[in-house]
């Protein structure tokens, strides 16, 4: 139905790698200036659309020990769920799982999307604001929107809703960060957005990274693959940019995204009977979630 793999090597693009540990050390910069927590560790939390995700910010997590939540099990076309493998990682990283974990595999989510089911995507946003505000998260990271699956974008959509919810309704300001999945690793970093965080890893949080990804056995062949294609130290940092500073489909308005061509190429292909657009299936959510928010 989409594109979804945490460190594909298809097209010249990639996702990071992870691992555990608690309170080692990196250089943690703000674009605007050093961050410093002062001993006080932030309330965050983490949701992304499928397990795997969170490899691509692993050190953050180590360092955060947030609350963490995904929609999907990570299941695809093959139906075997990567919810056991994160919750191992998570568990070495010293994170929590949340109340949405897995809630969905893959198949049904896109058929969720297909049949315009948006009460269930408002549904979930609820929840997930409640989750929010009952940890006290001050501090979310998640999927950004990159148009090359739409449960990814979906994700970004929910998170922003959660947050606008959480704010409005307990006057809490959350930060709202966002990480990019369809990616060169660390590109991010050549030209940072004012006030994104940057992760510039060690080695010995880089290898703590290496080993938990590769010890994530639905991912080990890819994970081998990127790492000799880019090198160890292309995983060495981290970057989460502010999100929510515009709307998540504003540039799917004028220019369709890649998961449309690549669903109309498997339906010239006869391998799709359907596909999920943007203005039929993704903006409806987008709509009724920015609705449910206010």
């Amino acid at each position: 139905m989409a594109k979804e793999s945490v460190w594909s090597v298809a097209k010249g693009s990639v996702r990071s790698v992870a691992n555990n540990s608690g309170n080692r050390r990196a250089n943690l910069t703000r674009v605007t200036m050093t961050v410093e927590n002062n001993g006080r560790e932030r309330k965050s939390a983490v949701i992304v659309a499928h397990p795997g995700h969170e490899l691509m910010i692993y050190h953050w997590i180590e360092r955060h020990r947030p609350l963490y939540c995904c929609l999907t099990d990570g299941s695809g076309g093959r139906a075997v769920s990567r919810v056991a493998s994160t919750t191992r990682l998570l568990e070495g990283a010293g994170a929590v799982r949340g109340p949405i974990c897995g809630r969905y595999s893959d198949k049904q989510i896109y058929r969720l999307l297909l049949d315009k089911q948006v009460h269930a995507f408002v549904g979930l946003m609820s929840e997930l604001a409640e989750a929010l505000s009952a940890a006290g998260v001050e501090c979310v990271a998640g999927d950004a929107t990159e148009g090359f699956n739409p449960v990814h974008d979906v994700c970004r959509i929910l998170i922003d809703g959660a947050v606008a919810m959480v704010r409005r309704q307990t006057r809490r300001q959350l930060r709202n960060y966002e990480f990019v999945l369809d990616s060169a690793p660390g590109g991010a970093a050549a030209s940072p957005t004012d006030g994104a965080e940057v992760l510039r890893l060690d080695g010995a949080a880089l290898e703590r990274k290496i080993a938990a990804a590769l010890g994530y056995p639905e991912m080990r062949a890819e994970v081998e693959a990127a790492v000799a294609r880019f090198g160890r130290q292309a995983f060495a940092v981290e970057v989460l940019k502010p999100a929510g500073v515009t709307s998540p489909g504003a540039r799917f308005e004028h220019e369709p995204p890649t998961y449309e061509r690549h669903g109309q190429m498997r339906v010239n292909e006869g391998l799709y009977s359907e596909i999920i657009t943007y203005g039929d299936h993704v903006r409806p959510v987008l709509r009724a979630v920015e609705d449910a928010a206010r």
